[in-house]
């Protein structure tokens, strides 16, 4: 019997699901590259899987549907924001897939991944948002800094680690 209050998804370490890599790359590329025009989906897909670790950064989740298929994905990152080399590890590629927004997967993949930083032992997390600032300090993220990325005005956000 299935519990009626368990969410119609599962997260795991993209480690568990390397298949899942290209059609990710996909949608990242379709809804980054006008504003990440370099990063094409080789590049993401390179990218993504340089995050199949389950015992370093970088580290990612994904979320997969009972039909196996992605339904989104974050990451932790080293870097993710080259003008702030000195600020790192970051949570970073929280992408949902269109469709599939609004019913709390976004909140569960940044928990997810949050939750392996901090089995790593990293004290502090970064991100960066160009328009989401209100929805991560509803996750618990704090302002750090507004700055000019990307032609936009980003804010660069920090989580500490729960005591």
């Amino acid at each position: 019997m299935t519990d009626p209050a368990a969410p119609p998804w599962q997260i795991v370490p993209l480690a568990e699901r390397p298949d899942l890599v290209m059609p990710l790359a996909e949608a990242l590329w379709q809804f980054w590259h006008p504003v990440f025009p370099g990063k094409t989906v080789d590049v993401r897909a390179a990218s993504l899987r340089a995050r199949t670790n389950r015992d370093r950064v970088p580290v990612a989740v994904v979320a997969v549907a009972p039909d196996g298929l992605a339904l989104g994905t974050a990451s932790i990152l080293l870097d993710d924001m080259e003008t702030r080399p000195d600020l790192n590890p970051w949570l970073a590629t929280v992408f949902v897939m269109p469709g599939q927004r609004g019913r709390g997967l976004g909140g569960a993949l940044c928990a997810a991944a949050e939750a392996a930083a901090w089995r790593l032992g990293v004290p502090r997390l970064h991100l960066f948002t160009f328009d989401k600032r209100g929805y991560y300090a509803g996750l618990g993220w704090q302002d750090l800094e507004t700055v000019d990325y990307a032609g936009r005005p980003t804010a660069i956000m920090v989580k500490d680690r729960p005591a």
